[in-house]
């Protein structure tokens, strides 16, 4: 009789602290879609507080990790937001998206060989649906290190999985900065085509036509470029080449 008192005791413990585990992880959720709302409404010290909550009541919800490591992130405490992102990690060491934020970080920090570790480890995940990010992100820490050849294949990539005006226009700056303005001109071209009223294409498509000598071309790229975007930083720019090729 002991025996059957003692295991219907310890049979009723276990699911005591299964329904304690679910509770938990129902208000660390709770906490989680709450900061949510207020990080969307861009108040993220509220948004800050719910995150904490989350993950004090539950230690394994990599969202709210990654999302503080986002808040510190736009706060410039970088030291925190790798903490966060590494520790989203942790919770899930398929978490492309922490991973491809960590990479960001170590860009900031320029370091660099942390941050292209960081986004092949994003890569890695074959179910990751936004890979042309990482893939970006990697041709612009080439970029930066004036390794162009190695930017304009890492900018092949992402155009591979995400056809889109703003890398095309990454890799035809990485091609014209290569010398390979011909390749570069077809690649504006294409964003032209893409969508016509993009100015910034259309200027750097001009910037690619005076560069191979067609000034012709360049005259009527500038043109259009200060006609979409009167007012602005770029119409002045396209304007000044315009008085120098008359």
């Amino acid at each position: 009789m002991r025996g059957t008192l003692f295991l219907i005791l310890f049979l009723l413990a276990g699911c005591t602290t299964t329904g304690t585990t679910v509770d938990n992880k129902q208000m660390a959720e709770g906490y989680y879609m709450k900061g949510l709302a207020f990080f969307q409404d861009k108040k993220f010290e509220l948004a800050s507080v719910e995150f904490h909550r989350s993950i004090q009541t539950d230690s394994s919800h990599k969202w709210s990790y990654y999302y503080l490591g986002i808040i510190t992130d736009t706060q410039d405490k970088l030291d925190d937001a790798i903490h966060f992102y590494s520790e989203a990690i942790h919770q899930d060491s398929d978490f492309s998206e922490a991973y491809n934020a960590l990479g960001a970080v170590y860009s900031r920090q320029q370091k660099w060989k942390d941050a292209l570790a960081a986004y092949h480890k994003a890569l890695a995940n074959k179910l990751y649906t936004t890979p042309q990010v990482p893939w970006i992100n990697i041709g612009r820490v080439f970029m930066a290190q004036k390794k162009y050849d190695q930017a304009i294949e890492s900018y092949r990539e992402a155009k591979r999985y995400s056809n889109q005006d703003f890398v095309i226009v990454e890799l035809g700056t990485a091609l014209l900065e290569a010398g390979k303005t011909k390749e570069a001109i077809q690649e504006f071209q294409e964003g032209v085509g893409l969508v016509p009223q993009n100015a910034f294409m259309r200027y750097n498509l001009a910037l690619a036509y005076l560069k191979n000598g067609n000034k012709k071309s360049a005259v009527s790229e500038f043109r259009k470029t200060a006609e979409l975007a009167p007012k602005t930083d770029l119409a002045r720019k396209a304007n000044q080449f315009l008085k120098t090729l008359r």
